[in-house]
């Protein structure tokens, strides 16, 4: 069964609980857009679902991925239309925050409710759920294999299990501009839909599969980490001997108010670096695919 020439939506979809969500967070789905396109996905098989007041920036981004118009809705709308669903096969796409309560959303998206709502949709038989988020662990170990002969085979392939899902500098081109364009990606989806727009056969049986697509993203992702590792241990140490100088310093008052209170300040700012190269440090992202065996012959 090919997904692209079968009967298959494709949603990429964006919550968030502020009035509007990052752009380096709709800038994963505007990469993502183009990369359908690219695979000859048509248009009317694909759905965006992006949260934020500024619609006009929603919009303008992603006119960057194509000069198609994309009626782009809310998220809470994914859960009315699911209802009316007309596909066989659904395809997903999740980018933005993530903690134990599930996705970010005004109302955070529990693992129960996004599978229920898949679970229930009319018609659907396969469905494929690619999760970005930090912690999406939360949604492994969860009942997402076929019920007898009834509702649809789940597949959840996640970027991380209950960790943070790091991100880094990427520039991309798109079709619309020669220029490319740069933004903080989540790193996994990135390779997703590198991988969505040029299969490459990771297992060699001549097919590519969803399986193929986990493989292929863990591995480049993974080896994108180990240089975001090396990279920012140098600054780790850079930072901590940042940070020392600046603890002596703002041991030692000098009497000066002007100069102990930038001190106090520069203290601040060097713990702030350094917790935050040494976050960056101790993080351990490892992709995971639950239901993986239908994930083995269903083709892109």
């Amino acid at each position: 069964m090919s997904l692209v020439k079968s009967n298959t939506r494709w949603v990429l979809f964006l919550a968030s609980s502020d009035v509007n969500p990052e752009d380096r967070h709709i800038l994963d789905l505007v990469y993502g857009l183009s990369s359908l396109e690219r695979a000859g996905i048509r248009p009317e098989n694909i759905s965006v679902y992006v949260d934020g007041k500024d619609r006009t920036n929603i919009n303008n981004l992603f006119q960057i991925a194509s000069p198609n118009i994309y009626n782009i809705q809310l998220t809470q709308d994914f859960f009315i239309d699911m209802q009316n669903n007309k596909y066989d096969n659904l395809v997903m796409f999740v980018t933005g925050h993530g903690s134990e309560k599930g996705i970010d959303a005004a109302k955070p998206i529990t693992p129960y409710r996004l599978l229920e709502s898949i679970k229930s949709s009319p018609k659907l038989d396969q469905a494929i759920i690619y999760l970005g988020q930090c912690f999406a662990g939360i949604f492994n170990y969860v009942k997402a294999s076929r019920t007898g002969k009834n509702g649809p085979n789940i597949i959840f392939i996640g970027a991380t299990e209950l960790q943070e899902s790091l991100s880094t500098s990427t520039a991309e081109t798109f079709p619309t501009d020669p220029n490319p364009v740069s933004w903080q990606a989540n790193l996994f989806l990135l390779h997703v839909f590198k991988w969505i727009s040029s299969p490459f056969d990771v297992d060699g049986d001549s097919v590519h599969t969803i399986m193929d697509s986990y493989k292929y993203a863990g591995v480049m992702t993974n080896r994108s980490h180990k240089n975001i590792k090396a990279n920012e241990f140098i600054r780790l140490m850079g930072a901590y001997g940042d940070l020392r100088e600046a603890q002596r310093a703002a041991g030692t008052p000098t009497g000066n108010p002007s100069i102990d209170m930038m001190s106090k300040v520069r203290l601040q700012a060097m713990e702030t670096q350094y917790l935050r190269s040494s976050y960056i440090n101790n993080v351990h992202q490892e992709c995971w695919i639950l239901n993986s065996i239908p994930a083995q012959s269903i083709e892109i």
